[in-house]
């Protein structure tokens, strides 16, 4: 976890993000995942085993052990909700929504709130000042509310799923589990699979995206910046890029990859109108190993050859995913220079995270030192030295050498 490797660097005990909030630095977490997600939870909380997201939520609040009292984030914008509600809380209804019921019910598991504790940390959060949104007829109400307020910057804790927010399966069980869309034409290049939310009619039909999510807690968390003095974190992850090729659904990497654009488009805005802003982005995988390749427009895809070694065992064959998965009509490109479309068809190297497109980029303040401090290599650790050195003012040493921390 981060938390572990920063606290060899700087001295402070816990990560970055633990070091700015003590200092008192506005922070923001946003993850169209469930907000216990590694990319997200490792920044606040402490745990043996990435799946004991109950403790990782109670962290946030109540702060890591042996530093009771740290206060959570300024903005947490996820999924997750299971994780702050007891087991038995009742459902809420659609005229009837209050901290003390569940709205959402995980569209592929079913599963519902899973506190074992007793506690209703949207309750507790709500004690500390926070506004607590969870559909999203209440999340654009705060960004009008935000909008129309210049001044107003509030305390947000926005859960817009049970778990994640983006529904992480193959297309086919999304099909077989009837998340369809019926407003959506079969033949729109979207597809009218419900690859995020829940299905129409209910409570978590049609969430905010990544991008929308951090479009708000930016403009949130820059006013925060400006009341306190001090400039401000955001960590932002769109899990769903990641969790999709684990899947080999084509049509969710293909809208995980988009979501990701648009947020980066989100940053890359703020940043022009605040130059002293850095935006750096980092990968951990290739999830699934995608590749595409060309397919005849007239049919649906069916595979590739995959060891041509001549022996009718060994000599297999790799399945294709179209619009719909297997079997199923192939994707078009949007028009090239000269007006054509490409059909193409979707492999996978199978559905483990591969190496590929493990890369980082910077923009803005301090992105000049990736080809300066870090030109000859950029090791993991070399992330949270340049956020550090951005938000903090001061270089710390390289991890190469150093013993890892045991705590």
């Amino acid at each position: 976890m981060i938390a572990l490797a920063a606290s060899l660097l700087s001295g402070y005990p816990g990560s970055i993000v633990r070091e700015a909030i003590s200092n008192g630095h506005p922070v923001a977490l946003v993850n169209d995942g469930d907000i216990a997600e590694p990319g997200t939870g490792a920044f606040v909380s402490e745990v043996g085993n990435r799946n004991e997201d109950n403790e990782i939520v109670r962290q946030m609040l109540d702060g890591r052990p042996g530093f009771e009292g740290e206060h959570p984030p300024h903005i947490i914008l996820a999924g997750g909700e299971r994780f702050f509600l007891p087991q038995g809380t009742p459902p809420c209804t659609s005229d009837n929504i209050n901290l003390d019921c569940y709205v959402h019910t995980d569209p592929i598991t079913g599963a519902r709130p899973a506190r074992t504790d007793g506690r209703n940390l949207l309750r507790e959060f709500e004690a500390k000042g926070y506004v607590i949104v969870r559909t999203r007829a209440e999340f654009e109400a705060l960004r009008e509310r935000v909008n129309s307020d210049r001044r107003y910057a509030p305390y947000v804790l926005g859960l817009f799923a049970a778990d994640d927010i983006f529904n992480d399966v193959p297309e086919e069980r999304l099909i077989a589990a009837g998340l369809v869309d019926p407003a959506i034409d079969v033949n729109d290049k979207r597809t009218n699979l419900i690859l995020f939310g829940s299905a129409p009619g209910t409570l978590g039909y049609n969430p905010p995206t990544a991008a929308k999510m951090a479009d708000l807690a930016l403009t949130i968390i820059q006013r925060c910046a400006r009341q306190a003095g001090k400039p401000f974190i955001m960590v932002a992850e769109v899990e769903s890029i990641d969790n999709f090729g684990n899947n080999d659904n084509a049509i969710g990497t293909l809208a995980g990859l988009k979501h990701v654009n648009d947020l980066i488009q989100v940053a890359q805005n703020f940043q022009q109108r605040h130059r002293r802003t850095l935006i750096l982005t980092a990968a951990d995988s290739d999830a699934g190993g995608m590749q595409i390749g060309a397919w005849d427009p007239t049919r649906n895809v069916s595979d590739y050859n995959n060891n041509p070694t001549s022996s009718g065992v060994q000599n297999v064959r790799s399945p294709l995913d179209g619009r719909y998965g297997r079997n199923s009509p192939p994707f078009l490109s949007e028009p090239d220079a000269y007006g054509n479309r490409m059909a193409f068809a979707v492999s996978w190297v199978g559905t483990p995270d591969v190496s590929g497109g493990i890369i980082s980029r910077a923009q803005g303040l301090n992105a000049i030192e990736m080809s300066r401090t870090f030109s000859g290599r950029f090791d993991n650790t070399d992330v949270y030295r340049l956020m550090y050195l951005t938000l903090f003012g001061r270089g710390l040493p390289s991890s190469v050498g150093q013993t890892a921390p045991s705590r």
